[in-house]
């Protein structure tokens, strides 16, 4: 019924039956907030595994610092993907669970030998998870086009991948070019892909003084190719005052949206062509 309305996306097989993808069905369920009955037919069967747990009315971002200090791979996954489909944006699933359980979870090596362990593991099941909202999200191949990464000597993988599926959601074709990214191949990207959104997670930096002189330098040049720079990461906040326009800074991903969001109303569809 949905498909004859217009309301559901179908393609046909070779043998005439429907096929519906996971993105148009995941796209469907948050746009009508139908239950999602069979989760194992869309392929989202970590959603149901959250599901089960639910029945002790335990806080979200609790749920998720739980499954992440116990290792519980799909139940996180799962949680991930629920609050998305019930119509959360990503920038605040990122801001409000797994921004302050991985920060419970970080600060716990300074109590715990098995900190650093439960911290590594944490970090790989939230990537999993943020992955699947980024592979789920179904942007226009005519949408402007964003680059980023983390700052050079940052190992951290979680925030720059955040980063771009926020901007994918916010309908930016993203390109991610991950942990201890160089400034100058980051200015490469951004002038290969004509981006009109640069963006920079700072989650650890050696000298701030000496970045910040770095970052300025390269906003001037990201000015004249017409992209505009973003810097965000918990050592953002460190930089020195010395950095001004055109440097904007985020302290949040739901700051980076909303920066993105204006871009995105400005920029028209078309340009080079990149992947999500």
């Amino acid at each position: 019924m949905y498909a004859d309305d217009g309301l559901l996306r179908v393609s046909r097989t070779a043998g005439g039956h429907r096929r519906i993808t996971v993105t148009d069905a995941i796209r469907f369920i948050r746009d009508t907030h139908a239950p999602l009955v069979h989760p194992e037919v869309p392929g989202l069967r970590d959603v149901q595994a959250a599901n089960l747990d639910a029945a002790g009315g335990d806080p979200d971002e609790e749920r998720l610092h739980r499954y992440l200090v116990d290792g519980r791979t799909r139940e996180a996954r799962g949680l991930i993907m629920s609050l998305y489909l019930g119509g959360e944006s990503i920038a605040t699933i990122a801001d409000n669970q797994i921004r302050p359980a991985m920060y419970r979870i970080g600060e716990r090596w300074r109590h715990s030998e098995e900190g650093i362990f439960v911290e590594h593991r944490a970090t790989d099941i939230c990537v999993q998870g943020v992955q699947q909202l980024r592979a789920a999200l179904d942007v226009d191949e005519r949408a402007p086009v964003a680059v980023g990464g983390a700052a050079p000597h940052d190992p951290y993988l979680l925030p720059s991948l955040l980063a771009a599926t926020v901007l994918a959601d916010e309908g930016f074709r993203t390109i991610n070019l991950g942990p201890d990214t160089p400034l100058d191949v980051l200015l490469i990207a951004a002038r290969e892909n004509q981006a009109r959104l640069t963006w920079l997670s700072i989650s650890a930096a050696e000298n701030t003084n000496t970045l910040s002189t770095d970052l300025n330098e390269l906003a001037n040049r990201l000015e004249q190719l017409g992209s505009r720079f973003i810097v965000g990461g918990q050592r953002a906040g460190s930089l020195p005052p010395s950095m001004r326009e055109p440097v904007h800074t985020a302290t949040s991903m739901s700051e980076l949206a909303a920066f993105g969001k204006g871009i995105r109303l400005a920029a028209p569809l078309g340009g080079a062509t990149a992947p999500n």
